[in-house]
């Protein structure tokens, strides 16, 4: 086992992805501040409860996901989707273009249920195995395998779409 204050550098390492996990979930970037506080907080109060530090990631992600449950929960209500926006303005035309990519993806996650989020955004964003994200939200493996397969079948379609509703406006000329 590390010592107490190495595992509190470990987890002050990981808070960033908690967050960014956090904010793919709520939207809200107090909120998912408090989520990603909360999940430390409750990491270091148990860390005896850590047995293996190679499955420090599965462990404090299960955490969050408990944080989150219990957030929705007390709440008792469903989660908003909240149209994004990036206020900074892009400087140069590619990096305009990413930022846009970036959008549109963001706001096709928003629009998945909840649970296809959830698995979506842990294999995607926290890069975690099948076996982990079964782990962590409590789910078979199976589970997990079709809920991220639907998520990103309806991504796919999600974009598409878009893209088709984007080319319509658009107009060809020939030129001579």
């Amino acid at each position: 086992m590390l010592a107490a204050f190495s595992l509190k550098s470990e987890f002050a390492a990981r808070r960033n992805k908690l967050y960014r996990i956090a904010y793919s979930w709520c939207h809200s970037s107090a909120l998912a501040d408090d989520l990603a506080q909360e999940t430390i907080y409750k990491a270091i109060k148990n860390a005896s409860g850590l047995r293996d530090v190679g499955t420090i990631d599965t462990w404090l992600y299960r955490i969050l996901f408990n944080c989150w449950q219990d957030y929705l929960r007390v709440k008792n209500r469903n989660v908003e989707f909240v149209e994004m926006h990036d206020d900074a303005q892009a400087e140069h035309a590619e990096s305009y273009q990413q930022s846009q990519i970036v959008d549109r993806v963001r706001s096709a996650i928003e629009k998945l249920p909840m649970p296809l989020r959830e698995v979506v955004t842990l294999a995607d964003f926290a890069g975690l195995s099948y076996t982990e994200i079964a782990e962590i939200i409590d789910v078979p493996i199976g589970t997990v395998m079709s809920r991220l397969f639907r998520a990103r079948k309806k991504l796919k379609q999600q974009l598409l779409d878009f893209g088709r509703e984007e080319l319509a406006g658009v107009k060809l000329r020939s030129i001579k």
